[in-house]
């Protein structure tokens, strides 16, 4: 009994398994372009990432036929971009998804830099660009700097007047 508990639990996992119809196609493009600024030329890279997704279904006038043909169901189409100057800075153009202290945060563009919104009003804060590259982090709980590290996480570092520390966050893309 226990072996045809087991046999059954076996078929029933692999044929659900292997019964996902999806068609799913992922492309990344990176397109480098030099820019000239006044500190020489510089090569920005873009990286679009397009990912589509389809049903796929067999249309049913063909149903009891050998060879049949596909249905047509509608394709969703994620993309996602970003763009890296030479510095190694990564420039935020869209709604990009980052984790801190468990939480998922939405970095999302403005025109001087980016919002940072999240579930946990402590995480959530509006940054604004530098001239140096480096980044201004306005939050609830004061100001403070932000920049990429070599791993493109965004870490967060604020001063503490009170105690005279400063407090540490990582935002790690997802």
């Amino acid at each position: 009994m226990k072996n045809l508990i087991l046999l059954t639990t076996i078929i029933l996992t692999t044929s659900i398994g292997f019964a996902q119809n999806k068609n799913v196609l992922e492309e990344t493009v990176t397109k480098t372009t030099k820019v000239k600024t006044n500190l020489g030329e510089e090569e920005v890279k873009e990286q679009v990432q397009v990912t589509q997704e389809q049903d796929v279904r067999l249309d049913v006038a063909d149903r009891n036929e050998l060879n049949q043909d596909r249905a047509q169901t509608p394709v969703k189409v994620t993309k996602q971009e970003t763009m890296v100057e030479s510095s190694g800075n990564i420039v935020i153009d869209k709604k990009t998804q980052f984790v801190c202290n468990d939480t998922h945060c939405d970095f999302l563009p403005s025109d001087n830099g980016f919002v940072i919104n999240s579930e946990n009003q402590n995480l959530n804060a509006t940054i604004y660009q530098s001239t140096n590259n480096k980044y201004i982090v306005e939050t609830k709980n004061g100001k403070g700097v932000g920049y990429f590290d070599a791993n493109q996480n965004f870490v967060v570092e604020i001063a503490n007047p009170d105690n005279n520390t400063v407090v540490k966050r990582i935002y790690k893309q997802q």
